[in-house]
């Protein structure tokens, strides 16, 4: 032990870090409606590193640096998500397209930096590519969970401080709410955005979501002293107007204060001592801006919201050969709802399920088949200005989607994916869409 008198080790290891920090993030941004989830995108397992095939990361450990940043509280991740997307089948003209995301972000544990209960996180984004859905299929629902426009920015960059021994917690920064309040944690297996991010039901508020961050402030409290695994938490956010203009960039923040303010609140409940986990939510977001309109009166509308439930459960574990669950290994469900109103949003609700299952096939303990489906209900007034101007009403539109995540490698995964689209935009006139993709997946 060191003794007192001399320089706390934190201190010079902040003093390099965070210089690294804000070159990195400036050199990730200088050369670069759909995100995917801003959390880090762990990789599939920790394997001795003994060759290219076995490591976690391309790159490597650095020479054992990596780990012994991450032991100390400082934790990087770099990672490039490509998607190949064709559709085969359908009235429209067939594209075929491609759009990656290279994301590079700093996780900072001051726990174990300075002895302060809190975390900085910040991450910046390059995204590049054609996007297939919001281009040329004009469907509802987006197949890709990060197309977007081609841009490069800062994401998020925020504070947590933990308080009154982890009961409390305040974030503050810029923030993808978005990410909080709505989104499915099923980013790591399925493609389609509705069921690998978010349903678009719950975008009509104009909160802030990845990769566009906007300045806000999150709440969250610990309920356990009511029921274990309880917790509450509510959030304030600056609205977007346009994710990528003026802001493109993402540090444009004097316009972010001119487009009002949306809020968010939710509960929920994650599930204690038990090999089957479940979490389970209730949550709304909602603003007073004026710039609703219902399309086929006229009229116009002060505020909109939208209410969202989400189960997201592990059903089934097998049984390993010692007579024990393989808790590594099972099948994973989940379901959403979100409804809102009919009268000024494009959708009214929006209702999607899905599982994956980890471990399926022999000798491949760590590849995973993911299912899903996905129902979207166009609003009432859309379809009738639809009915009015060509004739034609707007009903449901579904998606059935299913793939299968084939990791060579830690840090590699190799994604084929299909997704078939019925009465596509809810109009049961055009020709069901079927989408063929490939997804890949590096950490570096």
């Amino acid at each position: 032990m060191k003794p007192a008198t001399q320089r706390p080790p934190y201190i010079p290891k902040i003093a390099y870090v965070v210089p690294g920090i804000v070159l990195g993030l400036l050199a990730s941004t200088a050369i670069g409606h759909a995100g995917t989830d801003d959390k880090e995108i762990t990789p599939v397992t920790e394997k001795s590193q003994n060759s290219i095939w076995t490591q976690q990361y391309l790159l490597g450990d650095w020479g054992g640096e990596r780990t012994k940043l991450e032991q100390e509280g400082v934790k990087f991740d770099f990672n490039d998500i490509g998607d190949f997307l064709t559709d085969v089948t359908g009235s429209q003209t067939h594209h075929a397209t491609y759009f990656g995301r290279f994301r590079a972000s700093v996780d900072l544990d001051l726990k174990k930096l300075a002895d302060i209960d809190a975390e900085f996180f910040a991450s910046g984004i390059y995204q590049y590519g054609r996007n297939l859905s919001g281009d040329y299929l004009h469907t509802n629902t987006l197949t890709s969970s990060i197309a977007g426009e081609e841009s490069e920015r800062i994401d998020q960059i925020y504070y947590k401080q933990y308080l009154f021994d982890h009961q409390f917690a305040i974030t503050l920064g810029q923030v993808a709410a978005v990410n909080e309040f709505g989104a499915t944690d099923f980013f790591d297996i399925l493609m389609n955005d509705e069921l690998g991010y978010a349903p678009n039901a719950l975008f009509s508020t104009n909160q802030p979501f990845s990769p566009s961050g906007k300045p806000g402030v999150i709440l969250w409290g610990d309920l356990s002293s009511i029921t274990p695994g309880l917790y509450v938490k509510t959030g304030a956010f600056t609205a977007i107007n346009n994710p990528y203009r003026p802001d493109s960039n993402g540090v444009y923040y004097s316009n972010d204060f001119n487009h009002g303010a949306t809020v968010a609140a939710e509960i929920g409940y994650k599930e204690q001592n038990t090999s089957y986990d479940g979490t389970y939510k209730i949550g709304a977001n909602g603003n007073e801006l004026a710039v609703y309109t219902n399309p086929s009166t006229g009229q116009g509308y002060r505020g909109d919201y939208n209410i969202y439930g989400i189960v997201e459960k592990t059903v089934y574990h097998p049984v390993g050969a010692d007579g024990k669950l393989d808790t590594k290994k099972g099948l994973d469900l989940l379901f959403e709802f979100v409804g809102e109103p009919g009268d000024r949003n494009a959708l009214q609700y929006e209702f999607t399920t899905g599982g994956r299952y980890t471990g399926l096939f022999p000798g491949r303990p760590e590849d995973k088949v993911g299912f899903g489906v996905i129902y979207s209900d166009n609003g009432d007034a859309f379809s009738s200005a639809s009915q009015t101007v060509s004739g034609q009403g707007l009903g449901g539109e579904t998606t059935l989607e299913l793939d299968y995540q084939y990791n060579p490698a830690p840090w590699l995964s190799i994604q084929p994916d299909m997704q078939y689209i019925i009465d596509p935009a809810g109009n049961s006139s055009r020709d069901d869409i079927l989408v063929l993709g490939l997804r890949t997946i590096v950490h570096f």
